[in-house]
């Protein structure tokens, strides 16, 4: 059967050659017009509840707004767990839902159903809260800066221009504005007008409300015509609102808006503001559509923006401050070229080892696997990333064995005399079988990552899918169209055609030689490779340390800054420009760009006017001398001795999924005084812990705060009530909304408050007139104790219970994220000194900790269905095992060369090796296989003479599939068309790990089949 099928596409070599062709043809049209993004699109199970609460401390949001909907959230089956922020103004609540739930849309509109079952929330929350869902797709593409040296008024309007026309682009779906100012009417009250003309707050709001209407009546009809009726009151122009009566009688003039009020057509409070290379500036941050090309939208964006530049107006210049498609781009000039290189010498070392034509026929099974692969990905939802390049990376070597197997054997057959037809079909169904495992036993190797738990299985996924392609691909073409392209060259050239092997022979005699002697020491050669993976093991142990991303090769970091708490907004930029000083140092061989945010503290996602971070763009990695860690620990050297800063704070971007920085604790407990206790102790711990850096907590100092102590008998007999006074109090300081006015397409807000110099006075605070039920205006000090208090700028839950979360970076050279969570949980008894309070995990250990667990199992897993598998091909339950003894001992190469390396072993390091493994094992296989059917065609051979050809008879292809695997990926390890932070690691393990694991298939696994023998498991 087997033979028939090879004969039939052995003597039509055309029918194969138009698959092959047609596989090229069809990858190619799709990879023209396949998306490319920087990583997969990934549903996180995260919702995202944003409610703004106007004038509200972080206290009165977290009561008012985040403690109500958190109880009606916590009624949906299916959140794992519910996580909030609540800021002054803005309550932000995060539901986590859970990863086994069967119906997680179900789960999303319960949560949505949830939220809108709260309807008792302040009046003033005017708008409904935000449910949003958070994915992967939220990734920003690039940010313009728009710079002038004209008035902001001026700039924001070509700003909203600009605006207008990116939106308008059918790849972009919004756009995110820094330093953009909403236009507001602000009607500033004069205390000492109110307490003249004795008019309330209420009454100047109530008369504004009832003056700017917009009103429908209803139709009128006549015999030949329908027209509406319509009320117009609304204010045409902003200023109008100055002429609005707030009191008239018969016996006092007419007291006006304009008499009690000044009138500023403005925009409102500046509270975060964006530089550019030191420059302020209105930035504007572009995301793309989900199905949108990251690279493609990226180049039409900068075509607008040289577009623009033409025609701005005088004294404004538009520009990318940050182009975030650069990774992307990058790594696709880094693995195109890097692979363009490793495959021409991959042809040139198979060229060495068959003939040129041969060696051609071999190496284009890479493209034509990679190219399938890349036409059958749309069809499952995947697209080119950073991750799907990654497994196309991986599976090189893998898909260049199964040729050399099948090319290797044919010629074998070819110079034994055989025909070219017999060479090809006996050549290939020989080892049909055991190429059908090899693909299988890579396949199930890499399958049990379809089902990894945590962020970084969801990330992980395409990587087993675009593998699996690409494997069954490569199968398809080496069975089906490999033999068929070799058949012309075997007729022509006659035996011949595997070309001049004369060259390799004295090294296979020489082989021959020397193995019969290192098996009859198998015992001790056995234990030597024992010796060595006991020592490798233990130099991972006690000198290595596992990271989820290595920070070596990155490209981008953040400087976090915070100055003493009171410290305004103004003040706050003018100390960050000596941070800004010290970029501006960094040569431009190091550094892009870099952009500010001053007025928010990036770790807990709050607004603060004594906070801001920098986010720093570097060169690409090979461009410059110093690694992302080096220019950090340069700067964090001059920054240690700024004695304007309370802390100053930095972070490297790893790249991959965010998982947060590598120490993330969270201490959660309902008494206050408690967890901040506990909280105090674990950051005085964490400071004395060598290599822990960079310690911040959430629970900051905001506002100060006036509290008022209410007088509620008092209150009573002057006929006031706390609403009242709360009431009051709040639109003196921060104003209220009173109404809205649509211009053109901007709706503008008309807010009366109190003038600055009356707001920035505290002692008018004590003579703040409110009226009571008789319209008598009361002084609040008649009622009320004022006393200052510390504040703070947020409040923190987790399943409703505030938390403390403490963040921190650490020198991975010196301790392992891991092991600084594992000794704060040894130091402090929860149970003993701090009852109910709780350590909860999170941020990059939490990651790391679930991925290893899942990876563990998932190695397991696949260990046994390789064994599954081989069983079945052997017939045996020992011979599997000698197979598998080949994995273990092939981790001694990836050890070595990373320890070498000084590299950390990284998640992705391990995918190399998950790699490494398919391949060691498929040579193993191929090897034991070989030498079983020597012992079936010449069963009166002694077994040591049997494994001994075998294994010589073996040495060739095992030293080509090495050496492939090798010089194919060497280039991407080492950067020689350019480094990639992604794609690095895994060549190296990969790469390296085969050439250290080349002596286990020849000399390693012989004595394993040997010792078999002598304790008579067959």
């Amino acid at each position: 059967m087997l033979q028939s099928f090879f004969r039939f596409f052995a003597q039509r070599h055309l029918v194969a050659n138009l698959i092959t062709l047609m596989i090229i043809l069809l990858g190619l049209n799709t990879l023209l017009s396949i998306k490319r993004d920087s990583y997969p699109h990934v549903d996180y199970g995260h919702m995202e509840i944003t409610t703004v609460y106007p004038g509200a401390s972080p206290e009165d949001v977290e009561i008012n707004v985040t403690n109500k909907l958190e109880k009606e959230l916590k009624t949906v089956t299916g959140i794992k767990h519910i996580v909030s922020i609540s800021m002054e103004n803005v309550s932000v609540i995060s539901a986590e839902i859970e990863a086994d739930v069967t119906d997680d849309k179900k789960v999303k509109f319960n949560i949505r159903e949830a939220v809108n079952r709260v309807v008792d929330l302040p009046p003033e929350v005017r708008d409904a809260p935000l449910v949003e869902e958070i994915n992967s797709a939220y990734i920003p593409v690039m940010e313009l800066a728009l710079k002038g040296d004209v008035p902001y008024r001026q700039l924001r309007e070509y700003a909203r221009e600009l605006e207008h026309k990116l939106n308008e682009m059918p790849d972009i779906a919004r756009l995110s504005k820094h330093g953009y100012r909403a236009r507001e009417v602000r009607i500033e009250v004069d205390p000492e007008k109110v307490y003249q003309y004795q008019i309330p707050f209420s009454n100047i709001i109530n008369a504004i409300r009832n003056r700017n209407i917009r009103s429908t009546a209803g139709t009128y009809e006549s015999f030949t015509t329908e027209k509406n009726i319509v009320t117009i009151a609304e204010f045409v122009d902003p200023m109008e609102v100055g002429d609005v009566i707030i009191r008239s009688n018969y016996d006092s003039p007419l007291v006006k808006v304009t008499d009690v009020a000044e009138v500023h057509d403005d925009f409102v409070k500046e509270t975060v503001r964006s530089h550019v290379n030191g420059e302020q500036a209105l930035t504007m941050v572009v995301y793309k559509r989900e199905s949108a090309d990251v690279i493609r939208t990226a180049e039409a964006v900068t075509r607008f923006v040289e577009r623009e530049r033409q025609f701005m107006p005088p004294g404004m210049d538009l520009s990318v401050a940050a182009d975030y498609s650069r990774y992307v781009k990058n790594r696709f000039r880094v693995v195109l070229t890097n692979a363009g290189m490793g495959l021409a010498l991959v042809v040139l070392l198979l060229t060495v080892f068959l003939n040129l034509r041969s060696a051609m026929w071999v190496a284009i099974g890479i493209p034509v696997s990679l190219l399938g692969a890349v036409f059958l990905m749309p069809l499952f939802g995947v697209f080119l990333d950073s991750l799907t390049l990654s497994a196309m990376i991986m599976v090189l070597g893998i898909i260049v064995d199964d040729g050399i197997i099948i090319s290797e054997n044919i010629f074998k057959h070819r110079e034994q005399g055989k025909s070219a037809i017999d060479a090809v079909v006996d050549g290939s169904t020989e080892v049909f079988w055991p190429v059908i495992t090899t693909i299988l036993t890579t396949f199930i190797a890499f399958a049990p990552m379809f089902f990894m738990e945590g962020l970084f299985g969801k990330f992980v996924f395409v990587i087993p899918l675009v593998i699996s392609l690409a494997l069954f691909i490569s199968l398809f073409e080496v069975i089906v169209a490999l033999p068929a392209h070799l058949m012309p060259g075997l007729q022509r050239h006659g035996a011949a055609a595997s070309g001049d092997r004369n060259w390799f022979r004295p090294l296979e005699r020489m082989f021959r030689r020397m193995l019969p002697g290192l098996l009859k020491a198998r015992y001790a050669i056995v234990m030597l490779f024992l010796a060595g993976l006991i020592s490798a093991g233990y130099l991972a142990y006690s000198q290595m340390k596992f990271v989820l991303m290595p920070s070596k090769m990155a490209e981008e970091f953040y400087v976090m800054a915070e100055v003493p708490k009171g410290t305004n907004l103004a003040t706050t930029a003018q100390r960050f420009e000596q941070l800004e000083d010290l970029l501006d140092d960094l040569p431009d061989t190091e550094i892009v760009s870099y952009i500010t945010r001053i007025g928010r503290n990036p770790f807990f996602g709050v607004e603060s006017e004594n906070h801001g971070f920098i986010i720093v763009n570097l060169t690409p990695f090979n461009e410059r001398n110093r690694t992302a860690d080096e220019i950090v620990e340069s700067l964090r050297a001059q920054t240690r001795t700024m004695g304007d800063f309370v802390k100053v704070l930095y972070s490297i971007d790893t790249g991959g999924p965010p998982v947060g920085k590598p120490i993330s604790l969270n201490i959660v407990g309902s008494d206050d005084d408690m967890r901040i206790g506990l909280a105090n102790a674990v950051e005085e711990y964490l400071g004395t812990i060598k290599g822990v850096k960079d310690i911040d907590r959430s629970d900051k100092l905001g506002k100060d705060q006036i509290e008022l102590k209410l007088d509620h008998e008092r209150m009573a007999r002057l006929g006031l009530t706390t609403s009242d006074v709360a009431l009051n109090a709040r639109i003196a300081f921060d104003g209220e909304i009173v109404t809205s006015v649509r211009y053109g397409d901007e709706d503008v807000d008309f807010r009366v408050i109190n003038t600055a110099a009356a707001r920035s006075d505290e002692k008018y605070l004590e003579g703040l007139l409110i009226p009571n039920n008789q319209g008598k205006l009361i002084p609040i000090s008649r009622v009320a104790t004022l006393t200052s208090t510390d504040g703070y700028s947020n409040y923190r839950h987790y399943q409703g219970k505030r938390v403390v979360t403490i963040r921190a970076d650490v020198d991975k050279d010196i301790i392992a994220p891991a092991d600084a969570v594992a000794m704060v949980k040894e130091r402090f008894a929860l149970e003993k000194d701090w009852p109910g309070m709780q350590f909860l995990e999170g941020g990059e250990t939490f990651e790391t900790t679930k991925s290893m667990r899942s990876l563990i199992r998932t190695f397991v897993i696949a260990l046994v269905g390789i064994y599954f598998i081989l069983i079945i091909l052997f017939n045996s339950l020992w011979q599997p095992i000698i197979v598998i003894s080949a994995i273990p001992f092939g981790f001694i190469g990836v050890i070595l060369i990373f320890w070498l390396h000084q590299e950390p072993l990284s998640f992705l390091a391990l995918m190399g090796v998950i790699g490494l493994s398919g391949v060691v094992v498929n040579d193993s296989l191929v090897l034991v296989s070989h030498i079983n059917q020597i012992r079936k065609r010449k069963p009166g051979q002694s077994l040591l003479d049997t494994v001994c050809d075998g294994a010589t008879e073996r040495l060739r292809p095992i030293i080509m599939t090495t050496l492939t695997t090798v010089v194919g990926l060497l280039p991407l390890a080492y950067g020689l068309g350019g480094t990639d932070p992604f794609v690095a690691p895994m060549a190296l393990a990969l790469g390296w790990g085969l050439l250290f694991a080349t002596p286990l298939t020849l000399i390693l696994i012989p004595c394993f089949y040997l010792i078999q023998r002598d304790l008579g498991a067959y």
